[in-house]
């Protein structure tokens, strides 16, 4: 009663809330590492960052570079293997003058190609020298580039794989700048054949890079590799969000005006879900990324990673989550209030009776919700860690700021517009008229009434008549 009779006062008070937390997600940075999914202090985690460090992330994260050749006869060919490599060559030489566009102090060198048609640097269809010996010959004769191609190489001989090099760590803004760089320098002729037949222009979203060099076909050309799909799925994913958004708001909007015949009350709603979702990625950003609970010595509630950002799908699974535990929350309780509004109550005192009946109820719920998910903070994971952190956030925000200020002090507001605003364009209910049926007796008739009744039925059992009647037909 108090949040509704100063509701405007209040609801500044909240929207001055939300200022630090929307600053702070302006700050939101993410990053596609494999090391978020892992427990940080379990051994294989260790092994793995030591491996990576000690022989780079060619060995546990490599990116590669697949060539699909015309055909058998192609790839087998001296002038296919002469062709391939003067292109990777000068796939070097673009991918350098990309980055350095962009302003990044980084050089690629034909030495990041390691193929069966190149190795640091050198075609091998030129042979393999060292100093001024050519061991090529010796190559073949022991039989060791057939061993490399039948790994390198599909079953027909028809594709292989080139393992390309990055020079810093992929994950890191350089190294997703070096990606798009690669990517973005293979081959776009005019017209692109498909491996499924067909043809497409160069200018298409999904077009396939296909190689000539000197005259000679080098086939499709896909860059693939696990930082590539992190990197892809990341940025698609993040993208999109603010359509996911819209859609909601236009699913939420659809649903519970349909459901009670209410304009403003799914506005509302809305409004109400931005609000909590606002502070609780806000406040990860505060925690994961500026370390602002780093001071207490925990683990879980830590900035994680040298680069000290939130993982990718730690928001983008949430999202959804906690939009469906607010909604959860707001149609239960106005489904209280539009009920006593029904009954005769005015909007004022439909959130009140509301709130009597159903806030306690509410806050149980989640503080139930809270210790489930609080649970997932035990854990070593950082990217749990982190789903865990923005469920229980927004459902505290949910349970005890949203149904118990935000909504009344909305709905306070909207109420200070002439007519049932709150309720456009539902019509309050028809006036109770006098009711139709006789009221029940008092207690004291019903008490005498039963005894009468008794009497009776003891008087007719001890009759002649009451006996044959408690006999059978028979």
């Amino acid at each position: 009663v108090v949040c509704m009779s100063g509701a405007p006062v209040m609801f500044l008070f909240l929207a001055l809330v939300m200022v630090p937390f929307a600053m702070a997600l302006t700050r939101f940075s993410y990053v596609e590492d494999l090391t978020p999914l892992m427990q940080t202090t379990h051994p294989a985690t260790k092994a793995f960052i030591s491996i990576s460090n000690i022989y780079g992330q060619d060995l546990t994260t490599p990116v590669q570079l697949l060539i699909m050749a015309p055909s058998q006869k192609a790839m087998a060919s001296r002038e296919w293997s002469l062709a391939t490599c003067h292109m990777l060559q000068d796939l070097a030489t673009k991918v350098t003058d990309r980055m350095h566009e962009e302003g990044h102090d980084y050089t690629m060198t034909t030495a990041d190609f390691n193929g069966l048609m190149i190795f640091r640097g050198g075609c091998l269809a030129d042979g393999l020298k060292f100093g001024v010996i050519d061991v090529m010959p010796a190559v073949h004769m022991y039989g060791m580039y057939d061993m490399v191609a039948d790994l390198l190489s599909n079953r027909n001989q028809t594709a292989t794989q080139v393992y390309v090099h990055c020079q810093v760590d992929l994950f890191s803004e350089v190294g997703e700048a070096w990606m798009r760089a690669v990517r973005a320098s293979l081959p776009r002729p005019e017209v692109i054949r498909q491996p499924l037949g067909g043809h497409q222009d160069a200018d298409s979203a999904n077009y396939v890079p296909y190689g000539r060099w000197d005259d000679v076909e080098i086939g499709a050309l896909h860059l693939y590799g696990m930082p590539l799909e992190q990197m892809d799925g990341a940025q698609y994913t993040l993208r999109r969000m603010p359509y996911v958004g819209l859609a909601i708001a236009a699913i939420v909007c659809i649903i519970l005006g349909g459901s009670f015949g209410t304009a403003l009350i799914p506005v509302r709603a809305v409004i109400c879900i931005a609000w909590m979702l606002v502070v609780t990625f806000g406040a990860s950003v505060m925690v994961y990324q500026l370390g602002y609970l780093e001071g207490l010595g925990l683990q879980a509630l830590a900035p994680s990673g040298e680069r000290q950002a939130l993982f990718w799908l730690s928001p983008t699974i949430t999202l959804a989550i906690l939009v469906g535990l607010g909604l959860d929350y707001d149609v239960f309780f106005m489904e209280s209030v539009v009920e006593h509004f029904d009954a005769g109550y005015s909007s004022r005192e439909a959130v009140v009776e509301a709130l009597r009946h159903t806030g306690t109820i509410i806050c149980v719920a989640g503080v139930i919700m809270f210790l489930a998910f609080g649970s997932l903070l035990i854990g070593a994971s950082p990217m749990i860690n982190q789903l865990a952190f923005h469920l229980c956030v927004g459902v505290l925000i949910d349970c005890f700021v949203t149904t118990k200020v935000i909504i009344p002090c909305a709905m306070a507001m909207l109420d200070l517009l002439p007519g049932n605003a709150n309720f456009w364009p539902r019509k309050p209910p028809p006036a109770l008229t006098e009711p139709t049926v006789e009221p029940l007796p008092p207690l004291r008739r019903l008490g005498s009434l039963r005894n009468s009744l008794s009497d009776n039925a003891r008087r007719s059992a001890m009759s002649p008549h009451g006996v044959r009647s408690m006999q059978s037909p028979a």
